[in-house]
C-alpha cells in the first residue's frame, strides 16, 4: 500500500486517488479494504454502490455501478487530512464556518438532518466545490465529497 497523500482536492480526489478510477486501480494504490459493502440505494437493479472502508486510514470510498463502478464518494474523518492546508475534523460549527470563509469557500448551506437514529447532526455543503461536512453534536466528524458535475447529467471527471 502507498502512503496516502492527506490533500482533500474537491472535484478532482485524494492525493493520487482520482475520481473515476476504477476498483483495481485504487486497490493497486490501497490495498484491500478493511470491510467492503455493496447495497441497493434505488429502485433499479444498477444502483448499486460498493463502498470501501480503510479503518486505519478513517478513508471510505464509493464507486458506483451506474458510471460503470467508478470511484464517485470520497469520505474521511481524521484531522489529518486537510483542506487546503487546513485540519477541520474536530472543528466546532462556528470555528468550522470562520475557518471556511478564510479558505474562501463562501456557498455554503447548513441544513439540520437531525433523526432518532442520529440526533443533533447537521450538515453543511459547498455546492460549487460538491463538499459535505458532517456534524454531529456540533462537532465536523466527517468531510465527503465527489466530482464535479457539469451539468445535472455530465460528471467532469479530472
Amino acid at each position: 500500500m502507498e502512503k496516502v497523500n492527506l490533500d482533500i482536492k474537491p472535484g478532482e480526489g485524494l492525493g493520487n486517488i482520482k475520481f473515476g478510477m476504477n476498483r483495481d486501480e485504487v486497490e493497486r494504490l490501497l490495498g484491500k479494504p478493511d470491510h467492503q459493502e455493496v447495497t441497493h440505494y434505488g429502485e433499479d437493479e444498477s444502483d448499486q454502490s460498493d463502498a470501501w472502508e480503510y479503518h486505519p486510514l478513517r478513508l471510505d470510498l464509493s464507486f458506483e455501478e451506474v458510471e460503470g463502478w467508478r470511484l464517485m464518494i470520497i469520505s474521511v474523518s481524521s484531522e489529518d487530512y486537510l483542506l487546503k492546508g487546513s485540519s477541520l475534523i474536530g472543528l466546532n460549527q462556528d470555528e468550522l464556518m470562520e475557518e471556511l470563509e478564510m479558505l474562501s469557500i463562501k456557498d455554503l448551506e447548513i441544513e439540520d438532518l437531525s433523526s432518532e437514529d442520529h440526533p443533533n447532526q447537521k450538515l453543511v455543503s459547498s455546492e460549487e466545490l460538491a463538499v459535505n461536512f458532517w456534524l454531529h453534536d456540533n462537532i465536523l466528524e466527517e468531510i465527503q465529497w465527489g466530482p464535479q458535475f457539469l451539468d445535472d447529467d455530465t460528471i467532469k471527471w479530472p
